[in-house]
């Protein structure tokens, strides 16, 4: 499944979605937003049913954007991967939700989400595992990344598990901070400008979620879309 929201205009845009995954469905989601808007909301919810299994990438370069994702894990082997990229330069503002809640025992949550941010760009990034009393067995795992690549871009992550069961599996990371300058340097040494040394150290870093996008149409878009805002 595709979903890709664009639009040219600064106008204010909402959009509520909602999609179930019923028992047995495995299902890979592709979501591209791509809004010049000066105030975009975007809230999306997903229910992941028995035994189902959704795959989430998420490519998020808009101009104003508060996004909310919320994945519910609602019956036993339910399984949800989330892989969320956001991206930010110039004035741009984008704050990213991203809500991974166990309703059921037997359930796996993990999520690798990345913000990018150049220029004056700003992005709050939070990633929340919710693990749900008396939901035992349950495996939430939850890494975010941000890298800055000027001095006055900002990034926050917020890394955050809320557990109210004992048995069960819990783990998550953070990091922020700018590209290795050695390694900058080495690029350029080899003959690359420093721009095509950052964007090639960060297509590096993203290529575990751009290379799971299937439709080479899209992936290379997605790509384009990453390199064109920073």
């Amino acid at each position: 499944i595709i979903l890709e929201i664009t639009s040219k205009e600064k106008t204010p845009h909402n959009y509520n979605f909602s999609l179930t995954l019923n028992k047995n469905s495995h299902v890979t989601y592709l979501l591209i937003s791509d809004l010049n808007s000066e105030k975009g909301l975007i809230n999306h919810k997903f229910n992941v049913h028995k035994d189902a299994h959704l795959e989430l990438l998420g490519g998020l370069v808009s101009n104003k954007l508060d996004a909310k994702l919320e994945v519910n894990l609602l019956e036993e082997n339910a399984n949800a991967e989330l892989r969320v990229v956001a991206v930010s330069a110039n004035e741009n503002i984008q704050k990213v939700d991203v809500n991974l809640v166990h309703r059921a025992s037997h359930t796996t949550g993990l999520m690798h989400n990345v913000g990018i941010s150049s220029g004056n760009g700003k992005i709050i990034l939070n990633g929340v595992g919710r693990i749900l009393k008396g939901m035992n067995a349950s495996n939430a795992y939850q890494s975010l990344k941000g890298i800055i690549t000027s001095d006055d871009a900002y990034i926050e992550v917020n890394p955050i598990l809320l557990i109210d069961e004992y048995d069960v599996i819990a783990g998550h990371g953070a990091t922020v901070g700018r590209l290795e300058e050695l390694s900058i340097y080495y690029l350029m040494s080899r003959g690359l400008t420093r721009k095509e040394a950052e964007l090639l150290m960060i297509n590096g870093l993203l290529a575990p979620v751009v290379n799971e996008i299937s439709d080479e149409d899209l992936k290379v878009k997605f790509q384009a879309l990453v390199n064109e805002r920073l």
